[in-house]
């Protein structure tokens, strides 16, 4: 099918642009598994996430990209695709960077979505167990709509997104880690229109390179495009993770 073909070549783009590059500088991971969604879509099906980490002493780059694809009786039951990049420096305990977002979500309304923009964020600790963190960040965004929208009667959007993001993430044992992340957003687009996003896992390892992850998030928002659309959708996934 063309779209699975499509996310798993985004999945390994990093495998390519960055092989060159020494490997202690680099983390890279892929996953993918079982998933049971519920709100916009109900349905189960598989996923796949994947991660990767360029690192020196002071700077960072982030490359995340999750996605969701099913068809029951050949018809589209879900399909959800979030990526981002992220270019940081950091002067602990600050860090600086600026985003790269993309967001797909037809069962929401949203054909495309990209966004960008700087932020600032700061860790209130941070050592190899543990670390806690806060940011704040813009984006200008544009939005690609399948339906005219209830507040602009239009098939596209153009507006500032602000964000309010909290990071946690605990190692447990050797093996088992926790991982959060909350973030609160609100556009300028029309009074009270805000979105949450919530996402928790645990990683159990089992070997250097494999590891299982279960994993719940959480995505609201206060006002929906259209009338027929459900302000919550969860996920909840079962995954596999490979580490390269």
């Amino acid at each position: 099918m063309p779209m699975k073909k499509t996310l798993f070549i985004l999945s390994i783009i990093p495998v390519f642009v960055f092989a060159k590059e020494k490997e202690n500088k680099q983390q890279f991971s892929i996953s993918t598994g079982y998933v049971q969604t519920t709100g916009n879509t109900e349905t189960s099906t598989a996923n796949i996430k994947t991660k990767y980490t360029y690192k020196t002493d002071s700077k960072r780059i982030y490359f995340d990209l999750n996605a969701v694809y099913g068809s029951t009786n050949g018809k589209k039951s879900s399909e959800y695709i979030d990526g981002n990049i992220r270019f940081e420096k950091r002067k602990f305990p600050y860090f600086f960077f600026w985003d790269i977002h993309y967001y797909r979500n037809p069962f929401q309304g949203y054909k495309h979505s990209i966004g960008t923009g700087p932020g600032i964020g700061r860790y209130f600790y941070h050592n190899a167990q543990s670390y806690l963190s806060l940011s704040y960040y813009v984006y200008y965004v544009y939005n690609d709509l399948n339906q005219p929208s209830l507040y602009t009667n239009k098939y596209f959007e153009r507006y500032f997104l602000h964000h309010i993001e909290e990071r946690f993430k605990k190692k447990f044992t050797k093996s088992l880690k926790f991982t959060q992340k909350l973030v609160y957003k609100v556009s300028s687009r029309k009074r009270q229109d805000y979105f949450v996003y919530f996402e928790s896992s645990i990683i159990n390892s089992f070997t250097k390179h494999l590891a299982l992850e279960i994993s719940y998030t959480i995505n609201y928002q206060n006002l929906p495009l259209g009338s027929k659309i459900k302000r919550l959708d969860t996920t909840l996934s079962t995954l596999v993770q490979y580490n390269f």
